[in-house]
Protein backbone atom coordinates (compact mmCIF):
# COMPACT_ATOMS: atom_id res chain seq x y z
CA UNK A 1 0.00 0.00 0.00
CA UNK A 2 2.93 2.40 0.32
CA UNK A 3 3.11 2.74 -3.47
CA UNK A 4 -0.55 3.72 -3.58
CA UNK A 5 0.11 6.37 -0.97
CA UNK A 6 2.80 7.96 -3.13
CA UNK A 7 0.73 7.96 -6.31
CA UNK A 8 -2.36 9.31 -4.49
CA UNK A 9 -0.58 12.20 -2.76
CA UNK A 10 -0.51 15.45 -4.72
CA UNK A 11 1.87 18.39 -4.67
CA UNK A 12 0.12 21.49 -3.32
CA UNK A 13 1.67 23.61 -6.09
CA UNK A 14 1.26 21.62 -9.32
CA UNK A 15 -1.41 19.16 -8.11
CA UNK A 16 0.53 16.28 -9.71
CA UNK A 17 1.29 13.06 -7.88
CA UNK A 18 4.52 13.09 -5.88
CA UNK A 19 6.51 10.33 -7.53
CA UNK A 20 10.03 11.40 -6.52
CA UNK A 21 9.65 11.84 -2.75
CA UNK A 22 12.61 14.05 -1.85
CA UNK A 23 11.51 16.88 0.41
CA UNK A 24 12.55 20.51 -0.13
CA UNK A 25 14.57 20.43 3.09
CA UNK A 26 16.72 17.53 1.86
CA UNK A 27 17.04 19.12 -1.58
CA UNK A 28 18.12 22.39 0.05
CA UNK A 29 20.83 20.52 1.99
CA UNK A 30 22.15 19.08 -1.27
CA UNK A 31 22.04 22.48 -2.97
CA UNK A 32 23.92 24.05 -0.03
CA UNK A 33 26.51 21.29 -0.27
CA UNK A 34 26.88 21.97 -4.01
CA UNK A 35 27.05 25.78 -3.60
CA UNK A 36 27.34 27.01 0.01
CA UNK A 37 26.95 30.64 -1.13
CA UNK A 38 23.30 29.91 -2.01
CA UNK A 39 22.35 29.09 1.60
CA UNK A 40 20.86 32.51 2.36
CA UNK A 41 18.84 32.45 -0.88
CA UNK A 42 17.11 29.10 -0.34
CA UNK A 43 13.47 29.39 0.69
CA UNK A 44 12.19 26.69 3.01
CA UNK A 45 8.48 26.08 2.53
CA UNK A 46 6.49 24.28 5.23
CA UNK A 47 6.29 20.73 3.96
CA UNK A 48 5.91 18.54 7.02
CA UNK A 49 2.15 18.15 6.65
CA UNK A 50 2.05 15.83 3.68
CA UNK A 51 1.20 12.14 3.70
CA UNK A 52 4.18 11.24 1.50
CA UNK A 53 7.41 10.61 3.40
CA UNK A 54 10.78 11.83 2.14
CA UNK A 55 13.01 8.90 1.21
CA UNK A 56 15.98 10.54 2.95
CA UNK A 57 14.69 12.05 6.22
CA UNK A 58 11.26 10.42 6.57
CA UNK A 59 9.41 13.72 7.16
CA UNK A 60 6.03 14.31 5.59
CA UNK A 61 6.04 16.44 2.47
CA UNK A 62 3.49 18.10 0.23
CA UNK A 63 5.67 19.88 -2.36
CA UNK A 64 7.25 17.83 -5.11
CA UNK A 65 10.94 17.96 -6.01
CA UNK A 66 10.08 19.44 -9.41
CA UNK A 67 8.20 22.44 -8.00
CA UNK A 68 10.83 23.18 -5.37
CA UNK A 69 13.69 22.85 -7.85
CA UNK A 70 11.78 25.09 -10.30
CA UNK A 71 11.49 27.81 -7.65
CA UNK A 72 15.19 27.53 -6.84
CA UNK A 73 16.11 27.53 -10.54
CA UNK A 74 14.13 30.75 -11.05
CA UNK A 75 15.93 32.32 -8.10
CA UNK A 76 19.35 31.16 -9.33
CA UNK A 77 18.65 32.35 -12.86
CA UNK A 78 17.81 35.81 -11.51
CA UNK A 79 20.51 36.17 -8.82
CA UNK A 80 23.28 33.83 -10.07
CA UNK A 81 22.69 33.37 -13.82
CA UNK A 82 26.11 31.78 -14.38
CA UNK A 83 24.98 28.83 -12.21
CA UNK A 84 21.62 28.18 -13.92
CA UNK A 85 22.77 25.55 -16.42
CA UNK A 86 24.87 23.70 -13.87
CA UNK A 87 21.90 23.67 -11.48
CA UNK A 88 19.73 21.99 -14.12
CA UNK A 89 22.45 19.41 -14.75
CA UNK A 90 22.53 18.48 -11.07
CA UNK A 91 18.93 19.06 -9.93
CA UNK A 92 16.84 18.60 -13.08
CA UNK A 93 13.63 16.86 -11.87
CA UNK A 94 12.07 17.52 -15.29
CA UNK A 95 13.13 21.16 -15.59
CA UNK A 96 15.08 20.71 -18.82
CA UNK A 97 11.97 19.37 -20.59
CA UNK A 98 9.79 22.15 -19.18
CA UNK A 99 12.20 24.90 -20.22
CA UNK A 100 12.81 23.55 -23.73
Amino acid sequence: MKNAQISDAKCIICREGITNPICPECLAKEIKYWRPELETSLAMPETSTGSVRCVFCGKGMNICAHCYSRDIYDLIKEEFPWLAEEFIERFDFGLREELA
